[in-house]
């Protein structure tokens, strides 16, 4: 008999984390049996953040979105409404203050990793972070990584992010960074574009991850019943 395997990416944890016991068991359903043939809303807008953070934080590629976002000519419902939610969040993401570090070191895109998942109290925890980055600064090398979320009517508050960011840390420490690499608190960033915030590791790591564990444990009793 195959032992059952227990699998939520990191956002819908970070909903999970805060959702009502009927909002736990559609997600838990949604993780269990996802619909492959769902469209992903808001592309345009999540490819040109990306790329902004891969270029130092430069805003062009976003100044080009918005450019393309006015020129399209939406014909459905569904496409009126992903143009308008993507101009507002890559017009919101451009006033986000993104830290300095960021902006002011060069750092190399790390494009291929061993794994995006690590597992946590028996629920293995999908990462795959939007950016993943090396710094090179006073003979060291440090790492860091972000996660965006874009989502007008589900907006993370700061313990959601702060699991997020915390996740973040923790995944880098055990797949990413090699002996020689120090993962930056400060720079294992969760980016609610809709919230304008962006959130680092909190100064207690340890109570956040106890609290994750207890919420990995709730994953899976609510998996067992859905």
């Amino acid at each position: 008999m195959n032992e059952r395997r227990y699998i939520i990416s990191v956002n819908q944890f970070a909903d999970f984390s805060n959702a009502s016991e009927a909002s736990k068991r559609r997600i838990i359903k949604q993780q269990k049996d996802p619909n492959k043939f769902m469209v992903a809303w808001y592309q345009l807008p999540k490819a040109r953040i990306k790329k902004s953070i891969e270029n130092n934080c430069d805003l062009e590629p976003i100044v080009k979105g918005i450019e393309e976002l006015k020129q399209r000519i939406p014909k459905k419902p569904r496409q009126v409404l992903d143009r308008t939610v993507s101009l507002e969040a890559l017009n919101r993401y451009a006033s986000i203050k993104l830290p300095d570090l960021l902006k002011s070191v060069p750092y190399e895109i790390i494009k291929k990793v061993e794994c995006k998942s690590i597992f946590l109290n028996g629920v293995e925890i999908i990462i795959s972070p939007d950016v993943i980055f090396r710094i090179k600064a006073n003979g060291k090398i440090y790492l860091g990584a972000v996660k965006v979320h874009i989502s007008k009517n589900n907006v993370f508050d700061n313990i959601q992010s702060r699991y997020i960011s915390s996740l973040i840390n923790k995944y880098l420490k055990e797949v990413v960074a090699k002996e020689d690499e120090e993962v930056l608190e400060e720079l294992c960033l969760s980016i609610d574009v809709f919230g304008e915030k962006v959130i680092s590791v909190p100064k207690n790591l340890s109570k956040s991850l106890a609290e994750i564990e207890v919420i990995c444990a709730n994953v899976k009793s609510v998996w067992n019943a859905a």
